[in-house]
């Protein structure tokens, strides 16, 4: 597979990644992670992004542990972000 190809396709995933990140801090600003309605959205662009990763170590683009490695530092992210959240509402 072309190199240049395999480096677009893994551009293409970090910057979803970025959405993502953006997404749940920009929400994390109004403090509305709680809402049933975001929690869909970010499970959404989560399962969108996880079939992402696993067609590009399907097609060889990615490592199955930078694939891995991926997803785990999106679902880190989100769960450190909730946490900070509930942690702020349970201070109130």
């Amino acid at each position: 597979m072309d190199i240049h190809f395999k480096e677009k396709a893994v551009d293409l995933l970090l910057a979803d990644s970025q959405k993502i990140y953006k997404l749940i801090h920009q929400q994390k600003n109004y403090l509305c992670l709680d809402c049933p309605a975001f929690e869909e959205v970010v499970d959404t662009h989560m399962f969108g992004f996880s079939k992402k990763i696993e067609f590009a170590i399907h097609m060889e683009i990615i490592s199955e542990q930078k694939g891995q490695r991926m997803l785990s530092d999106l679902e880190k992210y989100v769960s450190e972000v909730y946490d900070d959240v509930f942690e702020e509402k349970k201070k109130k």
